[in-house]
């Protein structure tokens, strides 16, 4: 009887520190788990903000293009045609803020170069336009930018046919 009662007394707290132990392992898994889990949320939140910031710089660029041909047309051989929103009256991209000055998407149409010859389709389809039609080559530029977020630069290549030498 003494060599069990002997052995109760040699394995008190045993229990105690096997339930700590397993408690601070647990602990370290679940803190381990919380932390990725944050990461996750932040990396998600930032491809939505870059995905919407893309997609306005773009919303911006395809705008500057639909004024084309129109009492607006931003591709009239300036050298630079800064917002070529300004003057209308209701602005394309108004969905982008609460007000449209404050819309964070900048356009800007550049003039590369004039009279230049234009593309040729591939041999065999169609006739040759040579000495009939010149081609004016601009670049549209679209940036998002909204401080803390995200910021996009979009850049497209625009060629207007010009139809004799003006």
């Amino acid at each position: 009887m003494t060599g069990s009662k002997n052995n109760v007394s040699n394995q008190r707290g045993v229990a105690l520190v096997t339930v700590l132990l397993f408690l601070v392992v647990v602990s370290f898994i679940a803190v381990t788990a919380a932390q990725n889990s944050a990461l996750g949320m932040k990396m998600s939140g930032s491809m939505q903000d870059s995905y919407v910031s893309f997609e306005a710089a773009e919303a911006g660029a395809y705008a500057a293009l639909g004024l084309a041909g129109g009492d607006q047309d931003p591709f009239k051989r300036q050298d630079l045609v800064d917002n070529p929103f300004a003057d209308v009256e209701v602005h394309p991209l108004r969905n982008q803020a609460e007000d449209p000055a404050d819309v964070p998407v900048d356009v800007d149409v550049l003039l590369l170069s004039t009279q230049r010859a234009c593309p040729r389709p591939p041999e065999g389809r169609g006739g040759s336009s040579v000495a009939v039609f010149d081609c004016d080559y601009y670049r549209v530029e679209s940036e998002h930018d909204v401080p803390g977020r995200a910021r996009t630069h979009v850049k497209l290549g625009v060629v207007k046919t010009v139809i004799g030498s003006t």
